[in-house]
């Protein structure tokens, strides 16, 4: 039987989900007049930054809730087979979508004929860049569906075989290795790396495993003030961290994951956990399970509203965006969600 889903957790993946689209939506940035965050610790900039946990949040809750259903050893290939599948449809069947061009700029000019001529430049960049589709699919951030089955299909693959512990050791190496090959690539211990390796297993395996860790442990109403200050101390880390890095090697501000948003992302997780009264019973649990399909669909209408944001370069009509962009999402998956045909693209 699958664990229950606290309410507070689906309140929380809502607020992850509104963060994953003002990292894309870059507010602020179009009203400064460049989309470009990282140069200075400007509005842009921190809203960038605050957000980061998002993703690695999700990593770690689906690492919880994997791991509860998988305590039954006769359970772990059955539930890693549904799962690492339905991300795997997920992957295809959204790269099938943003193989088609949704930019507004790209799309309603001159409508049909230069919007077959993007078709075909889109279908030209596959075949020159095989590899980052595999791994990221047709849009960036479709990343996270293969990383995320990546990091189910190791869990499965050592638990059981190994104590767990190396799990985390294997977890922690990979995340090393992103480390050094991003962020730190510029200081004498960089590493420099042919593909990007926030891609693949390098960042979502310690985060599942640390989810796999959490999901032993019974959470309390006291996780919200734990995790709260563990989420506190982690972002902390993360600017001076990033402000270090920008001083000294002229690293960029704006960067996916440092070694603060380890524990910025485990705190905001249980604080999700905790199901403490003051996350649950809200109005976003209730959107929960439509979190899935805003995350896959939002770059659709970022893109559609992307010219608008450069032509105003209006703080508040990007902060508008976010919502728009939100509503939108929700509207399609909710959409989608009514047949059978198409549920399997948002659920």
């Amino acid at each position: 039987m699958p664990p229950r889903r606290l309410e507070s957790v689906e309140g929380m993946r809502v607020v992850a989900a509104l963060a994953v689209i003002a990292i894309h939506g870059v507010p602020f940035g179009h009203a400064m007049g460049r989309t470009v965050v990282g140069t200075a610790w400007d509005a842009a900039t921190i809203v960038n930054q605050l957000a980061r946990f998002a993703v690695p949040c999700f990593f770690v809750l689906s690492g919880v809730f994997w791991g509860r259903r998988t305590e039954s050893p006769e359970n772990r290939w059955p539930v890693t087979r549904s799962t690492v599948t339905r991300l795997l449809l997920l992957f295809v069947g959204w790269s099938l979508v943003y193989l088609l061009p949704w930019e507004g700029d790209r799309v309603v000019p001159d409508f049909p004929t230069r919007w077959w001529a993007n078709v075909d430049t889109n279908i030209r960049w596959i075949s020159r860049h095989p590899w980052q589709v595999l791994f990221a699919g047709t849009n960036g951030h479709l990343w996270f569906l293969m990383a995320l089955a990546q990091a189910t299909l190791i869990a499965a693959l050592f638990r059981g075989r190994v104590q767990d512990r190396w799990l985390l050791v294997l977890g922690t190496a990979l995340f090393l290795v992103y480390l050094l090959a991003k962020p730190y690539r510029g200081t004498s211990l960089g590493l420099a790396l042919s593909f990007n390796p926030r891609n693949g297993p390098f960042v979502s395996t310690l985060f599942f495993v640390l989810g796999m860790r959490l999901a032993r442990r019974d959470p309390t109403p006291r996780w919200l003030r734990h995790g709260g200050v563990l989420a506190l101390l982690g972002v902390t880390l993360s600017m001076l961290e990033l402000t270090w890095l920008h001083v000294h090697t002229r690293t960029s501000l704006a960067q996916d994951l440092v070694v603060g948003t380890v524990p910025y992302a485990l705190g905001i997780a249980m604080m999700a956990l905790s199901g403490h009264r003051w996350l649950s019973h809200t109005p976003l649990a209730s959107l929960g399970t439509s979190v899935l399909g805003i995350y896959a669909s939002h770059l659709i209408f970022l893109e559609l509203l992307g010219p608008i944001a450069l032509r105003l370069r209006s703080g508040w009509w990007d902060v508008a965006t976010i919502g728009l962009v939100f509503g939108g999402s929700l509207a399609i998956t909710t959409l989608l969600g009514r047949w059978r045909g198409t549920r399997w693209l948002v659920r």
